[in-house]
């Protein structure tokens, strides 16, 4: 596990399916925050997909979790490229835990994973811009702004713009993870 000052990342275990299963459920998150089309699917469903999943090194799922050890939502590195050493972020927290300071945490841990970790040299943070918390945190993380795609997203019933964010490694002053590792 990845440990930082705040929260540490995980692997995403069976049990963590049916609490996280709340995300999938609220579909007004939801459908905001995947380029996936938005279906409906029971817990069931979900830990069936989880038992047949095999692991996959270009897309790596965490669970966030508090150091207390509260589930707090799940972070992915995702869309990772060896060849140019380039990947993308993705954190989804449980209505609970928001608001809390726990994104930028968590972001720092995904940045340390992909940079320390897995050598990667640059990473995309892509949010819809209505999604101030998650503008806040990547900023809070040390992303830069770099675009806006116009109308890209299609968002409940209408099309909405898409902020573009990066980090490059030799930027990232964020957290290292503590000896959890």
């Amino acid at each position: 596990m990845l440990r930082g000052d705040r929260v540490l990342l995980r692997a995403i275990t069976k049990e963590d399916l049916v609490p996280l299963q709340r995300l999938h459920d609220d579909v007004e998150t939801a459908v905001g925050a995947t380029v996936m089309p938005w279906l409906p699917e029971t817990a069931e469903q979900a830990v069936a997909r989880y038992e047949r999943r095999e692991p996959d090194p270009a897309n790596v799922e965490f669970a966030v979790q508090s150091l207390s050890g509260e589930l707090l939502g799940f972070g992915i590195v995702w869309g990772i490229d060896t060849l140019n050493r380039n990947g993308h972020l993705g954190l989804s927290l449980l209505t609970e835990a928001r608001g809390q300071g726990y994104a930028p945490a968590a972001l720092g841990l995904l940045c340390d994973y992909a940079f320390r970790i897995r050598g990667l040299y640059r990473l995309g943070l892509e949010t819809l811009v209505t999604n101030t918390a998650m503008i806040a945190a990547a900023e809070r993380t040390g992303f830069r702004r770099e675009g806006t795609l116009r109308g890209h997203s299609w968002v409940a019933g209408s099309f909405v713009d898409e902020a573009l964010f990066g980090l490059l490694a030799t930027e990232f002053t964020g957290p290292r993870a503590g000896a959890g590792l």
